[in-house]
C-alpha cells in the first residue's frame, strides 16, 4: 500500500520523436511525493534501471504502430517487476490490449489526462504491484509449507478424485514417484475393504460441504503395506478447482502401543481378580484346616495334614500362573 509521506521515483521515458512529456506537471504535491527522472530512450532508461529503484515507469510511445511494441518489448524484457504505463496519443481499442498483453499495466491518452488521473494511475498500478506481490510470496510461502512438511501432505480434486499436487513426505511414505502419485485416485491408496468407508465420509462431507474433516483410515503403500492413518482435511480451491488439502499422519506404531498397553491392562486385571478371588480360597480354607487341627490333631490328623498339602499345591500353582503372567507383560514392555 502507498503512504503519504514516502517518496516515489518514477521512471518517464520520453519519446523523441515528439516533445517532451512533463510528466512533473501533472503531479500535485498535496496528494504525491514523487522523484521524477526523464530517459530519452529505453536503452538509457534500461541504464537508469540499473542505477537506483524505481517504483513505476511511464513510457510515452506515441502513436501506435511496430516501432511502439519494439519500446515495451524492449523495457519488459529487462523488468516485469516494476509497473509499466503506456502513454499515447491516441485512443486505439486493439492497440492498447496488445500493449496490456505484452505486459503493460496499464494504457493512458495523453491529451485526456490531468493531475488526478495521473495520481489515480500511480497509485493504482503501484498498488495492484504490491497486491500482486504479496499474491506471489503467499503462493511461495503455501509451497514451502506443504513440499516441505515433515507430514505428508497431498491434494486432490473433490470431483474426479484426482490427486493434482502430492508432498516429498508422501512420496517417501507411499513409495510412489511423484509421476506415478499424480496418475492415481485416492481410492488407489486405500485398502481393499477401507473404500466403501472413504466412500461414505467423502459423500457426506461433499453433502454438507464441510470444510475441516478428520477420521482414521487404512492405507496402502505401494508395496502394499497396510497404515493406519489419521487424516486432516481442509477444503481449499486449487487452479480454481474445488479440491481437499489432506495433511496423513501415520498412527500405526501408536495404535500397536495402545492395544499393547489395553492387553497389559486386561491382565493386570485378571491377576487382581486372581489374587482378590482364587488366591483367597486356598488360603482361608488352610487357615481353617489350621484351626481345626489345633483343636483336634489327634482325632483326624493325617485328613487334615493331606487338606492343607492340597490347598498349599493350590496356593502354589495359582502363584506360578501369576509369576507367568506378569513375566509376559514385563517381555512386551
Amino acid at each position: 500500500m502507498m503512504s503519504e509521506k514516502q517518496t516515489y521515483n518514477i521512471l518517464m521515458i520520453a519519446n523523441p520523436e515528439e516533445e517532451v512529456f512533463h510528466l512533473k506537471d501533472y503531479l500535485d504535491k498535496s496528494l504525491i511525493i514523487t522523484k521524477v527522472t526523464y530517459a530519452n530512450s529505453t536503452t538509457n532508461a534500461i541504464d537508469e534501471l540499473k542505477k537506483q529503484n524505481y517504483h513505476i515507469i511511464f513510457l510515452d510511445l506515441g502513436k501506435p504502430g511496430k516501432r511502439a511494441f519494439t519500446k515495451i518489448d524492449h523495457i519488459l524484457s529487462f523488468t516485469t517487476a516494476i509497473p509499466t504505463v503506456i502513454l499515447s496519443n491516441e485512443l486505439n481499442m486493439c492497440f492498447s490490449i496488445r500493449c496490456l498483453e505484452r505486459g503493460a499495466s496499464d494504457y493512458l491518452i495523453k491529451n485526456t489526462l490531468d493531475s488526478f488521473t495521473i495520481y489515480k494511475a500511480i497509485r493504482h498500478n503501484i498498488d495492484r504491484r504490491s497486491y500482486i506481490q504479496a499474491l506471489e510470496e503467499a503462493k511461495l510461502r503455501y509451497s514451502r509449507l506443504f513440499h516441505l512438511s515433515p507430514q505428508p501432505m497431498w491434494v486432490y480434486d473433490i470431483e474426479s478424485l484426482q490427486f493434482l499436487d502430492v508432498n516429498e513426505a508422501a512420496l517417501h511414505k507411499y513409495g510412489y514417484s511423484i509421476s506415478e502419485f499424480l496418475s492415481l485416485k485416492i481410492t488407489d491408496i486405500r485398502s481393499g475393504g477401507e473404500i466403501p468407508k472413504m466412500l461414505k465420509s467423502f459423500y457426506e462431507t461433499r453433502k454438507h460441504m464441510t470444510r475441516n474433516y478428520k477420521g482414521i483410515f487404512r492405507h496402502q503403500t505401494k508395496d502394499n503395506q497396510i497404515i493406519d492413518v489419521e487424516i486432516h482435511s481442509n477444503l481449499i480451491k486449487f487452479n480454481k478447482r474445488s479440491a481437499r488439502l489432506i495433511l496423513a499422519n501415520d498412527i500405526t506404531k501408536q495404535l500397536k502401543h495402545i492395544k499393547a498397553i489395553e492387553s497389559q491392562n486386561q491382565k493386570l486385571r485378571e491377576i487382581a481378580w486372581t489374587q482378590s478371588h482364587v488366591v483367597r480360597a486356598p488360603l482361608v480354607r488352610m487357615m481353617a484346616l489350621i484351626n481345626m487341627l489345633n483343636e483336634h490333631f489327634e482325632d483326624k490328623s493325617e485328613f487334615y495334614l493331606e487338606q492343607i498339602n492340597k490347598s498349599a499345591q493350590e496356593f502354589d500353582k495359582i502363584i506360578r500362573e501369576i509369576s507367568e503372567k506378569t513375566a509376559q507383560i514385563e517381555l512386551e514392555d
